[in-house]
């Protein structure tokens, strides 16, 4: 795409500074005007408005619109509302939200995985439609996937296929279908020669210590002690007991495994300061507190504990002793820390997209001190 190699040999150049002219895009980001109606807010999140028709997608892959506006038009129903959001597709309930996405993914839609894959046909030149062509009046509506789970159809916003029965694996669409990887070189990138990477000392892959200092700083006046306690390393990775890192309260998501939100750490770490395993604990550090259930394994390494992210605790919190609130998030302890690196767009698979090209774990390593819950509060009153 042209935006991603709008950074001409990684090299930068301040417009503010006269050293190039300012061209949205181009020597700067792209700007976009958004004309926001307020008063109609209600109607254009209840509804599809009709931009749709122009197309839509994701990841330089564009599915025509016009026939999906009508399809949706036709299984969800007509907004009768007066207002900007009449007689376009009705998103007034939550299944009808659901089979609206159903209907415009390609994973769910096999028509839609088709027109993607003919977007990425005229983009490559390479013969990609018959992956999905088997499965292309496959549509999965809500009460299709209650009644019985349905395997995903193969579309191009993934490197991945499901075909022919086959599970999940990345990059088998470039090795199979000559389709190149989305990098400057079209190759698998280990070397990255933008000038803000070389000036971090990360054009190659490096190795960074992990974090040795301690959970306050010297002039924080810091918490007082109630007994044992340990100082460890916490780290967040991604959600294990939950879905996409949403809806661990969900009933059947619930009853993998505790049921509440857990701390995991080493079992010798936790019996050195007389944890046992399903203790109430709480974590905390110069950010904040969080207060949770413990479980003691022997495959967490000494001095580091895991709280898996996205939880959003609505069950099993009670108070911490650090602040006499309710015992707070998988981030409570964590610190928002911006790299620079991360800011860098316009060179190829460096180029800015939301939720795609974002913070990555240096920001969930960090240190916090962990003890016995003296007393179990649910704050009530």
């Amino acid at each position: 795409m042209p935006d991603e190699i709008a950074q001409v040999h990684g090299k930068i150049k301040d417009w503010r500074k006269g050293e190039v002219e300012a061209i949205p895009g181009k020597t700067m980001p792209n700007l976009h005007v958004i004309k926001r109606d307020y008063p109609s807010t209600y109607e254009k999140m209840t509804t599809i408005g009709p931009n749709l028709k122009n197309g839509y997608g994701g990841k330089g892959v564009k599915i025509p619109g016009e026939k999906v506006f009508e399809e949706l038009k036709s299984r969800l129903g007509v907004s009768k509302r007066e207002g900007i959001g009449k007689g376009n597709p009705d998103l007034s309930t939550d299944e009808k939200a659901i089979n609206a996405i159903l209907l415009m993914s390609g994973a769910s839609n096999g028509k839609r995985a088709v027109e993607g894959w003919k977007s990425m046909e005229a983009k490559t030149g390479q013969k990609l439609t018959e992956i999905a062509e088997a499965r292309e009046e496959e549509d999965f509506t809500l009460k299709e996937i209650t009644v019985q789970p349905r395997t995903s159809i193969s579309t191009p916003m993934w490197s991945g296929m499901e075909k022919d029965g086959r599970r999940y694996s990345p990059f088998t669409v470039n090795t199979e279908y000559n389709l190149p990887w989305h990098t400057l070189t079209g190759r698998q990138s280990f070397y990255l020669d933008h000038e803000v990477m070389l000036d971090y000392g990360e054009g190659l892959p490096l190795y960074l210590p992990p974090l040795n200092k301690g959970p306050f700083i010297k002039t924080d006046k810091g918490v007082e002690e109630n007994g044992k306690s340990i100082t460890v390393r916490y780290l967040t990775p991604h959600q294990k007991w939950g879905i996409h890192t949403m809806f661990t309260e969900a009933k059947h998501m619930a009853q993998l495994f505790r049921g509440w939100q857990v701390v995991w750490m080493n079992e010798e770490d936790g019996h050195s300061i007389g944890i046992k395993d399903n203790d109430f604990i709480e974590v905390y550090n110069r950010n904040g507190a969080i207060a949770a259930r413990a479980v003691l394994t022997y495959r967490i390494p000494k001095g580091m504990v895991y709280m898996y992210h996205a939880q959003d605790r609505t069950m099993g919190v009670p108070g911490t002793a650090v602040n006499k609130k309710r015992g707070g998030t998988h981030n409570s302890v964590t610190r928002i820390t911006l790299k620079g690196t991360h800011m860098i767009g316009g060179y190829s698979q460096l180029s800015y997209g939301f939720n795609y090209y974002g913070p990555t774990g240096h920001q969930r390593d960090t240190m916090a001190i962990v003890r016995p819950l003296r007393e179990v509060d649910w704050l009530e009153n």
